[in-house]
């Protein structure tokens, strides 16, 4: 391995360390949650947390600019370029965080109060939680340039560190929602706001003790203001789309079939969102690398990394999802002490739209670093913006709550096919090496491996034991066939090289 990879595996390394605690603090912390609020409180926290977060949809636009710049100006060592960049997006996203303020306090206000499906003795609750909800978002607003400034140069050591504290904190949360006498769910909303603060604040003052381009001061450039226009409207016109499609959906099963039915999408999301983060984190560390590889006209590289990131990116998040699956009942019952109806079948089909969804994580990356996203964001867009009008219709003619799960997957899988042809012309790779690289290994693996663990399932008894085993079992099985099936001779003999130094090192 050259040292670019050994940089990604590393940090690849602290991620999943960070992830795996977070995800085990998630599941626990969303049992507890879900008990002491009820199933009404936790389905009102989940609406009104989307209904806050429409207003800051443009956040993962400004998260990706500003990562994209930094990592082209620090992939040609321009620090004094870098230190530019960072000052104008604080500076631009403090204007945003007030902006989102104003806009928060009156249309979204009036909305929760006349809009939302809420029973009359919460509706205070309610508005205390959006407002704290509101707060907090504007304060990880601000903070986005910090941290995108730790992303750029790939210190996920610290990032790592960061994510454990939060994860104790929301540990500290649910014990003190559990005991508070005070009403739980503004308790719960305010807390969490404070585990925002804090976190942002740790992230300003290392970012600017650390990093050289972290000297603050106003700067109002047009130049570089148009430029980041360029990519943060573009960016934002997608992340709209997505915050239609996503808090939308939310805010109409609310409307058509009350809280019950949020808590039961907050829950299969949270299941989704610690699944997700093993792909997630992987991506974390290769990104800087696609843009890093793009500015400096590594051609050669950079196809390598969209190839073979999309393929394991997939394959990661399969030995996750297939398992739980097949055990998801079983996970339900044991994990929490009363299930919202339509909890496991909401998940299964939102594991299904990630897994299609997670293969476009390197084609947007790419994106990214080409930087021309208007026919990307125009025509992928406007083909993902069919996910809400949609789901409206089958709810209006009486669909269950499930059609909406249905529509999103059948509709990613479309998004996928268009921007995949959108950026053929800017990397000019291969469509037939995509198909023998990435189609075909994962058509292979999911045939063998979903197959093979069906037999299994079916020959195994329901018991809790057996459910872990099954589980541990059915890793191993999809493991072996990713390792036969999935992997080239060469990509197998590399990491078996990669291991024999290690442990030639480690015994010398």
């Amino acid at each position: 391995m050259d040292l670019k990879s050994k940089r990604i595996a590393k940090n690849t390394v602290f991620l999943y360390i960070r992830m795996l605690f977070l995800m085990a603090v998630t599941l626990f912390t969303s049992r507890v949650v879900l008990d002491k609020l009820g199933i009404e409180d936790y389905g009102i926290y989940n609406v009104v947390g989307g209904l806050a977060s429409m207003f800051v949809f443009f956040q993962s636009s400004l998260a990706n600019a500003t990562q994209r710049f930094l990592n082209v100006e620090l992939g040609k060592s321009n620090l004094h370029e870098a230190n530019n960049v960072f000052c104008q997006h604080l500076v631009l996203y403090a204007i945003m965080a007030a902006t989102v303020i104003a806009v928060g306090e009156t249309v979204g206000l009036w909305f929760v109060g006349n809009k939302l499906n809420i029973p009359p003795d919460r509706l205070v609750a309610t508005i205390w939680v959006y407002q704290f909800t509101l707060l907090s978002l504007c304060v990880t607003l601000i903070g986005i340039v910090f941290n995108s400034e730790i992303i750029a140069h790939e210190d996920m050591g610290v990032y790592s560190y960061v994510g454990i504290f939060e994860g104790f904190a929301r540990l500290g949360v649910a014990y003190a929602i559990s005991v508070s006498p005070f009403d739980r769910l503004i308790v719960y909303g305010f807390l969490m706001l404070v585990v925002s603060v804090v976190v942002q604040i740790f992230y300003f003052v290392y970012c600017r003790r650390k990093y050289i381009e972290c000297k603050v001061y106003f700067i109002w450039n047009k130049h570089l203001l148009k430029e980041t226009s360029s990519i943060v409207g573009w960016n934002t016109v997608g992340t709209a789309v997505y915050a239609v499609n996503d808090a939308g959906v939310n805010i109409l099963l609310n409307m058509f079939f009350g809280p019950v039915v949020n808590a039961a999408r907050g829950v299969s999301y949270q299941i989704n969102s610690a699944v997700n983060n093993f792909t997630t984190n992987f991506f974390v560390s290769v990104r800087p690398q696609i843009v890093k590889s793009y500015a400096a006209g590594d051609k050669e590289y950079l196809l390598k990394l969209f190839y073979k990131s999309s393929k394991y990116s997939f394959f990661l998040l399969w030995t996750l999802c297939l398992p739980i699956g097949f055990s998801i009942d079983r996970i339900l019952n044991l994990w929490l002490k009363e299930v919202p109806e339509y909890t496991s079948i909401f998940t299964l089909w939102i594991f299904a739209y990630s897994l299609i969804n997670v293969l476009n994580n390197p084609i947007w990356s790419v994106a990214l670093a080409v930087g021309k996203l208007k026919k990307y964001i125009s025509i992928g867009s406007g083909v993902f913006l069919l996910v809400f009008p949609l789901s409206y219709i089958a709810l209006k003619n009486g669909c269950s709550p499930v059609s909406v799960y249905i529509i999103l997957f059948v509709v990613r899988f479309c998004y996928l096919i268009v921007v995949l042809k959108i950026i053929k012309p800017y990397i000019n790779y291969s469509a037939i090496e995509y198909i023998r690289q990435v189609v075909f290994p994962i058509l292979v693996v999911v045939i063998v491996s979903f197959v093979m663990n069906f037999i299994i399932r079916n020959q195994i008894p329901d018991t809790l034991l057996l459910m872990f085993v099954f589980i541990a079992f059915s890793m191993l099985i999809t493991g072996a066939t990713i390792w036969l099936l999935g992997m080239t001779i060469n990509e197998r003999s590399q990491i078996i090289s990669l291991v024999r130094k290690k442990i030639y090192y480690e015994n010398n």
